[in-house]
């Protein structure tokens, strides 16, 4: 932390989702946003209005630090052609092995042109209705006063297209934050060709143009490298995920800050928090579980997996999905809660579920809820590759874990009866020390990018 009499700098933030809004890229912003303001960054955070994302939590606005200013802007998406949108990419991005540009050749005519239109406008993503305000917003706030820095988180890429103009115009140092990769996204694909070559270009625009490019994951970060040689190697760097240790201050035992026993209530529970969406399927757990009950019969009857997070829909479709395999009995998905809850019922768990995803880009998937599973001391059942960042860094931490490649569900069914094999004996353990998640630690992360902030604000000339 800077010293009081330290000078302050003024960051701009832009970030399509903030809160109220609670989708999981929100809680990597508040954090920086909220440390930053110790590291003498005070930040002022431009985020839509109204995000299409449904979930919602309102106590996450007092983590906002007192006295930032936070500008709505107007999403002009079409709410309803963007979730029809988004579901095609989706329901396209999960059909295993099938492409979405199948079938493109042989459209022709209005066909043709529709079904163009309709990719276009979810590239680069989603959320380009939300460029016009904010571009207009971040203008009006860098012409009333000074700021020494911009900084864009993405997805939405739209944000970047945002930042690069925005910088490029009144001279500032940008930062650009990518929490997925861009190009190679894998939660949709782009089978235009004229599309996939305009994508690729804001991309690189993006890349050439930003004063820093702070990456999720090392394999991203070597990505950028390797498609952008004229880049520095200093100026993109790997700043992970993590969790805010403020907000397990209650949940951790002891100074070590890992919490206590799961509770033994005669039930094993495993819980997944969060919602399954893209490349991530939820059916080979519940493949898997079915093979086990015919197995064990008797051991599952004790088994309770919890699926909690998701809209409405979300969570009707995950139960129809759950009756068809006839695990309603054991297997229950629940309405989003709120962060606070939600870290609750992980400390209250036996084993704590992430579903990932295996195939194209797999290399590049890591699931922020790792952190906050990491540190909250839990065994950790991953459904994801072994080779992938997730498994690097489950070893790294020394977490009691198992990781199966999602589609194998022969190792699944027996990492499933691993763990029921622990439980039964007593033997299901926790972390005994936080040393070696230390890095994941919101604060040592915001330290990190603020010394990235000050090292571009010292390049620029004094008169500036």
């Amino acid at each position: 932390m800077r010293a009081p009499g330290w000078p302050m700098n003024r960051l701009l933030v832009l970030a399509y989702p903030f809160p109220p809004c609670s989708v999981s890229g929100t809680h990597r912003t508040l954090a920086f946003v909220k440390y930053l303001a110790r590291e003498r960054w005070h930040s002022t955070v431009v985020c839509a209005r109204n995000p299409v994302d449904p979930e919602r939590d309102w106590s996450l606005l007092s983590q906002v630090p007192e006295g930032t200013e936070v500008v709505r802007t107007i999403d002009l998406s079409l709410p309803a052609l963007r979730e029809r949108l988004r579901k095609r990419a989706s329901a396209e991005s999960r059909d295993a092995g099938v492409s979405t540009g199948v079938g493109i050749e042989s459209l022709t005519g209005l066909r043709y042109l529709k079904r163009y239109v309709a990719v276009r406008l979810r590239v680069p993503d989603h959320y380009l209705g939300w460029y016009p305000h904010t571009l207009l917003a971040g203008w009006r706030i860098l012409r009333s006063r000074r700021f020494d820095a911009v900084y864009s988180t993405a997805p939405p890429f739209t944000g970047h297209m945002v930042a690069r103009r925005l910088a490029r115009a009144f001279g500032v140092p940008w930062v650009a934050d990518f929490r997925d990769p861009w190009v190679s996204n894998p939660f949709g694909d782009i089978p235009f060709d004229r599309l996939r070559a305009w994508n690729a270009r804001a991309e690189a625009e993006t890349a050439r143009a930003a004063d820093a490019i702070v990456c999720v994951v090392e394999t991203m970060r070597e990505d950028f490298l390797h498609r952008y040689p004229e880049r520095h190697a200093e100026d993109i760097v790997t700043i992970p995920n993590g969790f805010d240790p403020e907000a397990f201050e209650d949940l951790w035992a002891g100074s070590h800050g890992i919490g206590p026993p799961a509770e033994r209530n005669g039930t094993l529970t495993i819980l997944h928090t969060g919602h399954v969406y893209g490349p991530r399927r939820i059916e080979p757990l519940l493949a898997a579980l079915t093979e086990w009950r015919r197995i064990d019969p008797e051991l599952t009857e004790s088994v309770r997996v919890r699926l909690v997070g998701g809209s409405s829909e979300y969570v009707e479709s995950l139960r129809a999905t759950i009756q068809r395999y006839q695990l309603h009995a054991c297997v229950a998905a629940e309405p989003e809660v709120s962060h606070r809850e939600a870290l609750r019922r992980q400390s209250r768990a036996s084993v704590l579920m992430l579903v990932g995803f295996s195939g194209p880009h797999a290399q590049y998937q890591m699931s922020g809820k790792i952190f906050e599973y990491l540190a909250i001391g839990r065994p950790i059942l991953a459904l994801a590759p072994p080779s992938c960042p997730v498994g690097d860094v489950l070893r790294g931490a020394g977490a009691h874990h198992w990781i199966v490649s999602p589609n194998d569900e022969p190792g699944l069914v027996s990492a499933l009866r691993a763990i029921g094999g622990e439980w039964q004996s007593g033997r299901l353990s926790w972390l005994q020390s936080s040393a070696r998640i230390d890095a994941y630690d919101r604060r040592a992360q915001t330290r990190r990018l603020a010394e990235i902030l000050d090292r571009l604000i010292a390049r620029q000339p004094a008169n500036r």
